[in-house]
């Protein structure tokens, strides 16, 4: 039977730590490895980077620490306007409201569109479907 499984990595605070733990990436490693599909919300992306699994992919995180998150991936092609990114398996936001209109491309790229929308419709979300629409990067300089 094929993986159908997907990681999800949220961000915050707790990834400064998570980072430097060497446990807890080598088990992450595996679990990235062997995830279907991987996502990421703010700077959960910087723990995938740690992983090695980022190398030379396209990737964003949350601009407040991209440069932090930069650190911990060094070969990763951190995307600084880009409200979440693509990239094979892996799937990265920016922001919690960036998450959710990452979420709502993973299931429009899945099972489609209509259930996408679908889905903003009944939870009154108001869907950004443009990954490349990121009004927020000028505000750091990006």
């Amino acid at each position: 039977m094929p993986n159908e499984s997907i990681l999800l990595l949220p961000g915050g605070q707790g990834t400064r730590a998570l980072v430097n733990d060497s446990e807890f990436i080598l088990r992450l490693k595996e679990c990235v490895l062997a995830s279907k599909f991987c996502l990421s919300v703010c700077t959960g992306s910087a723990l995938i980077a740690r992983t090695g699994e980022l190398d030379g992919l396209r990737a964003t995180s949350n601009k407040r620490s991209l440069k932090w998150v930069k650190s911990c991936g060094l070969v990763v092609k951190w995307q600084e306007c880009a409200r979440w990114v693509r990239t094979g398996k892996f799937y990265t936001a920016l922001g919690v409201a960036a998450g959710m209109d990452m979420a709502l491309g993973f299931i429009s790229d899945h099972f489609g569109k209509e259930l996408a929308q679908k889905i903003a419709n009944e939870t009154e979300y108001n869907w950004q479907k443009s990954s490349k629409i990121d009004k927020f990067a000028k505000n750091y300089g990006y």
